[in-house]
């Protein structure tokens, strides 16, 4: 059984990256653009961690199965962003 902060830690962070990824992602007039691309540097930030976590664990005890998930989260959030941005510059 989750402790309570755990299930509330979980939902506020769903909240706040869900909000990020929709706020980074609308192009309206009623968004200033500086807070959007703080909101894409925060999902790069939480992606780049979350990574660097993986990557670490996996040196430091030796597993190169967390190595290898590190590095493919990598390739994936650069692949994501790459594609999230040519889509925004072609609207």
């Amino acid at each position: 059984m989750e402790s309570f902060f755990e299930i509330l830690f979980e939902i506020i962070l769903e909240v706040v990256l869900e909000g990020s990824l929709e706020l980074s992602t609308t192009k309206s007039i009623k968004v200033p653009l500086l807070l959007r691309i703080l909101a894409v540097l925060f999902i790069v930030a939480i992606g780049g961690g979350l990574c660097a976590v993986f990557l670490i664990i996996g040196v430091k005890n030796k597993q190169p199965l967390l190595i290898g998930i590190s590095v493919f989260l990598l390739i994936m959030i650069i692949w994501a962003f790459v594609t999230k941005y040519r889509e925004y510059r072609r609207r």
